[in-house]
């Protein structure tokens, strides 16, 4: 349990009493980056264990999708609507589809797709 509850504390989890019930709320850190607003629970168990599915639980972002492609005028970038994704591999997929998606009906040739995390 002290290893967990390192990690709670490391990644911006608080737990503390407040009205006979336990909260549980998060911080952005370097670490982590997401937020939550303060959840309560009747236990200090319970509020441990909701902090750890929280920590384990892969936190979905927003991620900026560009696309580098030529219609037969020159080198041309487009930025496409956002995804959704928990990390930079399945950003790059679904921005790949994305991409294939949007220019499905017409004559482009797609050179590249980059994603960047949405801040």
């Amino acid at each position: 349990m002290g290893d967990e509850l390192r990690d709670l504390l490391l990644n911006g989890f608080m737990i503390f009493p407040s009205n006979g019930k336990f909260v549980v709320k998060k911080e952005s850190v370097p670490s982590s980056q997401f937020q939550i607003e303060p959840m309560e629970r009747s236990s200090y168990a319970e509020a441990v264990e909701l902090a750890l599915e929280l920590l384990r639980k892969p936190v979905e972002n927003y991620w900026i999708v560009t696309v580098r492609y030529n219609r037969g005028l020159g080198i041309e970038y487009k930025n496409l609507n956002d995804v959704l994704a928990s990390n930079y591999d399945d950003a790059l997929q679904k921005a790949e589809i994305v991409a294939e998606n949007h220019f499905k009906k017409q004559k482009v040739m797609i050179s590249g797709v980059k994603v960047r995390p949405k801040k």
